[in-house]
């Protein structure tokens, strides 16, 4: 089976410096999710947070700069379950509350309240006059015993925004701008993958970059037949300069295994920019 072909970035939340707060409209974030919290609703797993249990109950996610917002998927489960009902984005709001919001435009609706993430047609395009800070979302009716298990956003940086950051590119140099598939993998067989890490900063070297895969199914590599490692170095990289390749590497083992969608993602971290 093939999946739907996804041309969105899927953001990273849960480690990029957004904050997320959960609690209602009429009173503002109630607290805030720990990393662990953000790790369970960015994933792909039945893992959950408590959500707020009454009328008009909202979940905010303050980014660290502008986004463009293009798509969301959204799964909350509990008694008497509603869908979000409202997605709202400001660009000058300091608390969630004050400032200045406009309601996104979904044009295909918004998210059902199921389990459809694994296949990805419950993914919601989104539409917003122009780039955002802040997005909350939020539902109508009372969920009592509410639970929210998966919110995936989709959309990235403005332009000009965070100006020294890094950006994973095809063999070309050019960036991916969506989520890469390999399709349907037969078991006992292995697929190997290749990317390039780019500085995309305009003035300042990347020094000390460190990748590494968030899946025990993937290792890396920088040549195509291994070493295969889970963690790979980088000592510099000049202003605007490509990576050698990383190779990626699944290795689907012999039957039986219990298939199912596995969603790795490099995780890159910088020592310093100089």
């Amino acid at each position: 089976m093939t999946y739907p072909a996804i041309g969105f970035h899927r953001m990273p939340y849960d480690l990029d410096g957004t904050e997320v707060g959960k609690g209602y409209v009429s009173t503002g974030v109630q607290s805030w999710l720990t990393s662990s919290d953000k790790i369970k609703i960015n994933n792909e797993s039945s893992d959950y947070i408590d959500a707020a249990e009454a009328n008009n109950g909202c979940i905010w996610f303050f980014f660290p700069e502008l986004r463009e917002i293009e798509a969301i998927y959204w799964w909350m489960t509990g008694y008497h379950v509603d869908q979000m009902s409202l997605l709202e984005g400001s660009d000058d709001s300091t608390n969630g509350m004050d400032g200045t919001w406009e309601t996104a435009t979904l044009p295909s609706g918004y998210p059902s309240p199921v389990d459809d993430f694994s296949w990805r047609s419950g993914i919601k395009p989104v539409s917003f006059s122009g780039p955002k800070k802040i997005i909350r979302g939020r539902w109508g009716q009372n969920i009592y015993g509410s639970q929210c298990l998966v919110i995936h956003v989709f959309g990235r940086k403005y332009a000009g925004e965070q100006p020294h950051d890094l950006i994973f590119c095809d063999s070309s140099g050019d960036p991916f701008t969506a989520l890469i598939d390999w399709g349907d993998q037969p078991e006992g067989t292995t697929e190997i993958g290749t990317f390039k890490v780019k500085n995309d900063s305009a003035s300042k070297i990347a020094n000390n970059i460190n990748l590494q895969l968030n899946h025990a199914d993937f290792s890396l590599s920088w040549a195509s037949d291994g070493p295969w490692v889970t963690v790979l170095d980088i000592a510099t990289l000049g202003v605007g300069a490509l990576s050698n390749p990383v190779y990626v590497k699944n290795e689907l083992g012999p039957p039986l295994l219990i298939l199912g969608p596995k969603a790795a993602r490099v995780i890159a971290t910088v020592g310093s920019w100089t």
